[in-house]
């Protein structure tokens, strides 16, 4: 019989988070579409008023754009690092839980090679005990199953209301503040370099955290 020692839950709790919303920082505006058909290209000879018109129209409007850090934004965001504690908590509770069933697993089987070393086991006896081991080795493995999927539950709760609650914020402040695009800016992100008057990093935090706060008190 194998020992079922420190099974333990393997959850990454900053992978999901930051993953499940790497994307949402890429805002196209709703307002207006920007009619990107090339205009037809004409000769000196036939330049007409119309086919002025048209180039003209087809032409791009003027982007203005912002990025926001999203390391500086998990990292001061009171909402981000609040859940993060709440999932840890969850995650140090089932895995003491599971800890002491694995314990007592351990402590029944060396307890009954103990007894079967000394002969004070009958036959009945013996396998009575081998079944209850087994049956407390499954029932361990399907409560840190259960305990799995319940800690995977929580953690996609929390990741979307956590996108919910930044896109609703950034379309918002997007329509507010008339950018066409809100980009995001990170260690792993598409964005390499950007200046930093487009830099609404700090903007977003505090007013993400005034609101939270408001919630939070009401």
């Amino acid at each position: 019989m194998k020992e079922n020692k420190n099974s333990q839950l393997s959850i990454v709790l900053n992978v999901v988070l930051i993953i499940a919303v790497i994307t949402l920082f890429v805002l196209h505006f709703s307002d207006k579409k920007v009619d990107t058909d090339i205009a037809p290209v004409v000769s000196e000879n036939n330049i007409t008023e119309e086919a002025t018109a048209d180039s003209i129209a087809v032409m791009p409007l003027d982007f203005t754009i912002a990025y926001v850090n999203t390391d500086s934004l998990w990292s001061q965001y009171k909402f981000v690092k609040e859940a993060l504690v709440k999932l840890e908590n969850s995650e140090n509770q089932m895995k003491s839980q599971l800890d002491g069933k694995a314990k007592k697993l351990q402590d029944d089987y060396e307890k009954y090679v103990r007894q079967g070393k000394a002969g004070m086991l009958t036959l009945q006896q013996q396998k009575d005990t081998e079944e209850m081991l087994t049956k407390q080795q499954q029932d361990g493995v399907e409560l840190e199953q259960r305990m799995s999927q319940q800690l995977m539950i929580q953690k996609q709760e929390v990741n979307n209301q956590l996108t919910d609650t930044i896109i609703s914020f950034l379309n918002r402040y997007r329509i507010e503040h008339n950018y066409t695009l809100i980009l995001q800016y990170g260690y792993s992100s598409g964005l390499l370099s950007a200046t930093p008057e487009l830099d609404v990093t700090y903007d977003v935090i505090k007013r993400l955290n005034a609101k939270y706060d408001f919630e939070i008190n009401h």
